[in-house]
């Protein structure tokens, strides 16, 4: 298992200041849950409309750094802005995949930010063993499903009025990228 640290902190000149990515740590608990609330309180893009308690933020934020799982995020001015983290999965016969999940703030979205969080997501995964990340997404975020599809990710199936929402159904898309493929060799991308 290779400990590579493929972060590279990334500036970006926004009209709303400067955004660089790193590693999340559990000190970024309260950022962290703001983040997370702003994205779900759009009620579009993430399963949770609420977000999560600043306790439940906390231990989340622990198990990934105790286990050094893969979670990158981007801060402006103490506040983080984007987070993207891949979760390995825990059951027998899992243990080679991962999930992704991953949240920009509406303000700072088409400044490439999701991109680099998640291509540095990617990196520290890959370096960590994990053979295959997964995702799911609704149908309705084109600009999400652009994105995965640029980093290799491929429809794996659809799951037809997945969510009803505010009176409105969204399908859920499933989507992965392999690392390995069925023999072990790099998979082609």
């Amino acid at each position: 298992m290779k400990h590579e640290n493929p972060i590279k902190r990334s500036h970006y000149d926004l009209t709303r200041g400067v955004a660089t990515t790193r590693r999340g740590q559990a000190r970024d608990a309260e950022a962290y849950r703001d983040c997370v609330a702003s994205v779900a309180r759009e009620r579009r893009y993430l399963v949770t409309v609420d977000g999560f308690s600043l306790e439940d933020t906390r231990a989340f934020l622990q198990r990934i750094e105790a286990n050094r799982w893969p979670l990158v995020v981007a801060v402006s001015d103490q506040r983080i802005v984007g987070w993207c983290d891949i979760i390995p999965r825990q059951q027998a016969g899992f243990t080679h995949a991962g999930t992704l999940g991953m949240g920009v703030m509406k303000e700072w979205r088409g400044q490439g930010i999701g991109r680099t969080l998640m291509e540095q997501c990617l990196a520290l995964a890959r370096n960590s063993g994990l053979e295959r990340v997964e995702l799911t997404v609704y149908s309705d975020n084109v600009a999400a499903i652009r994105l995965y599809e640029s980093a290799g990710f491929v429809h794996e199936g659809r799951k037809q009025q997945a969510r009803k929402i505010d009176g409105a159904c969204q399908d859920e898309l499933l989507m992965a990228v392999l690392f390995k493929d069925i023999d072990g060799h790099a998979a082609r991308r």
